[in-house]
């Protein structure tokens, strides 16, 4: 069977179907969704530039305009960037497909499998996450309509959007609940392609700490000439040799090899698009508090705006945490090969413990840009910096 119909790659083939970048659909097919997609997306952000037009002088429509916007821009970098990188993407799903055919028994097959449910299991939590606050994000103009139904005041609700947006050939007030609803799928469709863009990197992430976890794990079962396993896949030993830990090591060090190669392609294919989110991060985050704290006269704008700004801190804590157990698993080797027995192997054996020793010192990271290493140390200095900027803007 097929490895991508297992369950924990259930949820990622359906995502990437879903916006048309999974690599083996068909071309028309893709650039069928791609289009829609691209439409969809438009015929929401054009209202909005012209609101912000409209409404230039309108300090309040401009903050909310802004950072709303910012979300339209990531969903931009993000789908460029996938559909840009569809090629080394298609590489690095064939590097997973290839690597589970590369196990040599089941408790390294059980060992990548950990880590591939582990990645469902936080895809399924982002993805609750971002799907819960977009709801409430789209719901609060409607949010006093459903309290009025149970309690009942004289007050006139206004008729509201989830978004600053003008669509000026067409009647809001006679089209309301049309427009407000083509809107909410407006936003659902650019939600949904972040998420699906934010899940594959968590599969690719915790693919690549599954392969350092297979190497830990063989270099902690690092056998004796004695009592070495018949029946390991031999086309990755030195046939060349007698020596039986020697070749287990060669095996080591070629997974090893293609975990560090497998890291380096997924930091080059997010660098850029990860420097770019990350960069807008601070300034929306603190425009978000900073209307959070003036402009929420209402529990309803409270709630939409705090979501909102629990969002981006958790959007850029994603990317820190996963990035940071990159880094930690990668550095994990050190500690395996501790564990080894390597003081009972010869000395070529341990002469290439020496040489992979001193490469796993090095963790393997992913960057904003190649500007800033994403870990949870520097996550702490954004959400500082981000608190700075609310001060700054409230002292204006």
């Amino acid at each position: 069977m097929d490895v991508f119909e297992e369950p924990f790659y259930k949820m990622i083939k359906n995502f990437s179907h879903l916006i048309g970048q999974w690599p083996y659909q068909s071309s028309r097919k893709k650039f069928t969704i791609v289009t829609l997609i691209w439409i969809a997306f438009f015929m929401q952000f054009i209202p909005q530039i012209i609101a912000i037009v409209i409404h230039f002088d309108d300090r309040d429509v401009l903050f909310e305009a802004f950072s709303s916007m910012v979300i339209d821009f990531a969903f931009i970098i993000k789908y460029l960037n996938a559909i840009y990188r569809a090629g080394l993407m298609k590489e690095l799903w064939e590097s997973i497909r290839r690597d589970w055919t590369l196990l040599l028994n089941d408790v390294e097959k059980r060992t990548l499998q950990h880590h591939a449910n582990l990645g469902n299991f936080f895809s399924m939590g982002y993805a609750g996450l971002a799907y819960m606050s977009t709801t409430i994000f789209v719901t609060e103009p409607i949010f006093p309509r459903i309290v009025n139904i149970f309690v009942e005041t004289n007050e006139t609700i206004p008729l509201k959007l989830a978004l600053p947006l003008e669509y000026i050939i067409i009647d809001i007030d006679k089209h309301y609940w049309l427009i407000l609803t083509i809107t909410n799928i407006f936003v659902f469709n650019i939600i949904i392609v972040i998420i699906s863009c934010d899940i594959v990197l968590i599969t690719f992430v915790q693919h690549v700490c599954g392969l350092f976890a297979v190497v830990g794990c063989r270099l902690e079962s690092t056998p004796f000439d004695e009592n070495y396993l018949e029946g390991q896949k031999g086309e990755d030993f030195l046939s060349n040799s007698n020596d039986i830990p020697y070749k287990h090591l060669v095996s080591c060090i070629k997974g090893h090899k293609r975990a560090l190669e497998y890291a380096e392609r997924l930091e080059r294919a997010y660098t850029l698009s990860n420097g770019i989110v990350s960069g807008l991060n601070a300034p929306v985050m603190s425009i978000t508090g900073f209307l959070m704290i003036t402009e929420s006269s209402t529990i309803e704008q409270l709630l939409k705006y705090a979501t909102f700004a629990i969002s981006q801190m958790s959007h850029l804590f994603f990317l820190c945490f996963m990035s940071q157990r990159l880094a930690d698993m990668s550095l994990r080797i050190q500690e395996n090969i501790g564990n080894a027995t390597w003081y009972n192997n010869s000395l070529k054996s341990q002469k290439l413990l020496v040489l992979m020793l001193m490469r796993s010192q090095v963790p393997c990271k992913l960057t904003a840009a190649k500007l800033m290493d994403l870990f949870i140390e520097n996550f702490a200095v954004v959400v500082k910096t981000f608190a700075s900027y609310i001060t700054m803007l409230l002292s204006m």
